[in-house]
């Protein structure tokens, strides 16, 4: 079985990073930004090494009509509330940055709003332009929960990438690898940001729409919305 060519991603914040170093462990290369980032010049090239077989990148979710036929794109999605904490924290839409004029240049809308609105925007918006992914005919799209990785959804996305590992070694890549590793900022204000602290109006609205799809609904202890078992990967 060949290794197919792959892309993790979705929206900044949904654990890409994670997911890369998560097969890694297993000796699949998978660069994390590697193939996909902001340009220093304004212009949008990308090379994606014959040697590298997967890519995780929030960076490559506007481009995938241009990647080449057969490429596996795999669309992570991660509870909203969660994601805008984490966004808050570091404060992504407070200060400019290139990922930022990246993401404005790609969502103009992200430009408008404030910092909880865009949150939300960006959320939305990014997440609808992974889901182009299965729409083209030339890709092969599954999206699936960061909440939802486990040994045995690892197992189904290495077998669709044509990678084989032994399921012991998987478990335990997934037992030793911190879903957290790459969170970033002071925590001690997301108490602070809830699902019913959200704006209300249109926005909230079609958030909700989106999360109701992906298997959010409901409220949790932590403010956050509840993540509905068992919606897997599909």
């Amino acid at each position: 079985m060949d290794i197919g060519r792959f892309l993790i991603t979705g929206c900044g914040r949904s654990g890409t990073g994670y997911t890369a170093r998560l097969l890694g462990d297993l000796g699949l290369a998978c660069g994390h930004e590697a193939v996909f980032f902001p340009p220093q010049d304004g212009r949008w090239q990308f090379a994606w090494p014959v040697d590298l077989p997967g890519e995780s990148s929030w960076l490559g979710a506007p481009f995938l009509k241009a990647l080449p036929k057969g490429t596996i794109v795999l669309h992570q999605v991660r509870e909203p509330v969660a994601v805008i904490r984490s966004f808050l924290r570091i404060r992504f839409f407070d200060e400019p940055s290139p990922y930022l004029k990246f993401a404005e240049a790609r969502v103009p809308e992200l430009a408008r709003g404030d910092r909880v609105e865009r949150c939300m925007k960006y959320w939305l918006q990014w997440n609808r332009l992974a889901e182009l992914g299965a729409h083209f005919e030339d890709l092969r799209y599954l999206r699936y929960r960061l909440e939802d990785i486990d040994a045995a959804l690892l197992e189904r996305l290495l077998e669709l990438i044509g990678y084989r590992c032994e399921p012991e070694r998987v478990a335990r890549a997934v037992a030793e690898r911190p879903r957290d590793y790459n969170s970033r900022g002071d925590k001690q204000a997301d108490a602070d940001v809830t699902w019913e602290a959200l704006p209300r109006g249109e926005l909230r609205e079609s958030v909700a729409e989106l999360a109701g799809r992906y298997g959010y609904e409901g409220t949790s202890k932590d403010g956050t919305l509840a993540v509905i078992a068992p919606a897997g990967a599909r």
